[in-house]
């Protein structure tokens, strides 16, 4: 009997790079309006991008441990399985 589980690792990991990508993004955006605010007095839209990008960081925070637990999950289940077989 073959066990695997590659799908759901593969899945949580897969959306660990994307949080992980959307993370990079969002910092990079917060970066840049922060730099832009310096140079522009009214930093209205700035503003804007800040309060979106951390938004975004919240937003990947929470997907990056929603797909930890689904690796979790599929190791907690690989080990069942080979427990059962043993």
């Amino acid at each position: 009997m073959q066990i695997s589980n590659n799908a759901s690792f593969g899945y949580g990991q897969l959306g660990l790079q994307r949080s992980q990508n959307s993370l990079e993004h969002a910092s990079a955006n917060i970066a840049n309006a922060s730099v832009a605010s310096l140079k522009d007095s009214t930093g209205l839209n700035s503003d804007n991008v800040i309060r979106e990008s951390l938004v975004d960081v919240k937003t990947s925070e929470l997907n990056a441990k929603a797909n930890a637990k689904v690796i979790g999950a599929a190791d907690d289940m690989l080990g069942t399985l080979i427990d059962l077989k043993v």
